[in-house]
């Protein structure tokens, strides 16, 4: 009996270990065009030539620039996926894991001040999102719990005055949501 139980416990080790490791594995340097018309997103992954595609399917500009960069591990999204703007300024950066978005995505305008910054967790909003104007100055503040909107939500006009400001509790809105003048525009 206890022959059995170390035996299940040292495979249930093993398997969890190994998926663990298997996460974080960076795909072969392979690089597709996202328009190879071998290369298929399917809804249970990415194909190449009729196969489990690994490796990073990348979108390019007629000069061949490498305009965004997706890591593909065993058909799955995974990894650090990156966008350029055609200039060579960053565009973007996000983070998959199993084909899922995780963690943190930013995005950037073209002068390099960022232009949101969104948590994910198992696919979804999850923690703080931030939208910013061209000039750096936050727009929308906003929080998520797994994909729903919970807490404090706020939104502020290009001259920095708050025009919006309520929260979320148990998918009810309380506060100010938005305001408009009362006045009427003509007499």
């Amino acid at each position: 009996m206890k022959k059995w139980l170390l035996t299940g416990l040292l495979l249930s080790f093993s398997a969890c270990l190994f998926l663990f490791l298997n996460r974080y594995r960076t795909p072969p340097t392979v690089e597709v065009v996202n328009y190879d018309p071998l290369l298929q997103k399917t809804d249970s992954g990415w194909y190449y030539k009729g196969t489990v595609f690994s490796g990073y399917m990348v979108e390019k500009e007629k000069d061949g620039l490498i305009v965004y960069r997706l890591p593909i591990l065993d058909g799955q999204e995974n990894g650090l996926a990156k966008g350029w703007y055609n200039t060579g300024e960053t565009l973007l950066e996000r983070r998959f894991v199993d084909g899922k978005k995780e963690g943190l995505f930013k995005q950037w305008w073209p002068n390099g001040h960022l232009r949101y910054v969104f948590h994910y967790r198992y696919d979804q909003y999850h923690g703080p999102q931030l939208v910013f104007f061209p000039d750096g100055t936050k727009r929308e503040e906003s929080r998520f719990t797994l994909g729903e909107q919970d807490g404090p939500q706020q939104v502020w006009n290009k001259e920095g005055q708050l025009v919006s400001n309520y929260t979320i509790r148990n998918k009810r809105a309380y506060g100010l949501i938005a305001f408009k003048s009362c006045l009427p525009v003509m007499h």
